[in-house]
């Protein structure tokens, strides 16, 4: 393995919310699997409900100690998004995450797309996710993500499960579609595919990705697309080895394989 892997995509919460899902309980799942930092996200607002602590600031605070995790921020779609988009930045955090099932939106719902109007703005990453989870499909139909790319072409995304199983083919689409063809000087793609999730065949099957989608996603979209995750705590130590270990059997180039454990990432969130 490369002697630095960053990982994108764990989920942390105040210990008074979700005891297994602490910073400190991710940093001994980072230490147990030999990985040196991640992006964490805030919890969403429907999770912290009554409890009085504010999501963002929470995280920016908490992470003021913890040099090695950066993070990303979450939106209350029912208010001012701009407003909320600039505290984010304003808070040191790098980017949001978005659900558009967990969270119950339209991905190109009118709120949505003031939030990626300002997020390119203050040129923020944004994390989705993408595939089934248990809400109304034509609202969060993968192909969508086309038309948050086609209106918003500075805005730098990922899609979280590429799709999952039942929508693979549809996130593939996205991501190489949005690869610049001719190749243009200077120009970056800028959607990505968030390997998360995807390398447990008996564990939230509906996102799993059998290897030879794998090594078809990484011929077709390339690997600068590609960011490995944790989906910390739904995923912990055992499954995270599983997932490494997937990778490091793909037999790629180390620095391909550095590449997809958090050197792409870390480009995009101007971290090097």
């Amino acid at each position: 393995m490369p002697t630095q892997i960053f990982a994108h995509h764990a989920h942390v919460f105040p210990a008074s919310v979700n005891p297994d899902g602490t910073l400190d309980r991710l940093l001994r799942l980072l230490d147990a699997c030999g990985i040196n930092g991640a992006v964490t996200f805030a919890p969403f607002p429907h999770q912290l409900e009554g409890t009085g602590i504010h999501c963002n600031r929470w995280l920016a605070s908490e992470l003021k100690t913890r040099r090695q995790l950066h993070g990303f921020g979450t939106l209350d779609l029912t208010r001012d998004v701009a407003d909320q988009v600039r505290e984010i930045a304003d808070l040191g955090l790098l980017g949001i995450k978005m659900h558009p099932n967990a969270q119950a939106f339209d991905i190109l719902c009118e709120p949505a797309m003031a939030a990626y109007e300002a997020a390119e703005k203050l040129d923020l990453f944004i994390t989705f996710h993408s595939g089934v989870h248990h809400y109304r499909i034509k609202d969060y139909s993968v192909l969508k993500f086309d038309e948050v790319a086609h209106h918003f072409p500075d805005l730098r995304f990922s899609l979280e499960h590429v799709g999952g199983y039942s929508f693979f083919p549809e996130a593939l689409a996205v991501i190489v579609n949005n690869i610049p063809f001719p190749p243009i000087p200077g120009r970056r793609a800028k959607v990505f595919g968030g390997l998360t999730s995807i390398f447990t065949s008996d564990y939230n099957r509906i996102w799993y990705m059998p290897v030879e989608r794998l090594r078809e996603l990484i011929l077709q979209a390339g690997i600068d697309q590609l960011i490995f995750g944790l989906d910390f705590p739904y995923n912990l130590e055992a499954n995270t080895h599983t997932a490494l270990k997937t990778l490091l059997a793909l037999s790629l180039p180390p620095n391909e394989l550095a590449q997809i454990l958090g050197g792409n990432l870390r480009r995009e969130l101007k971290l090097d």
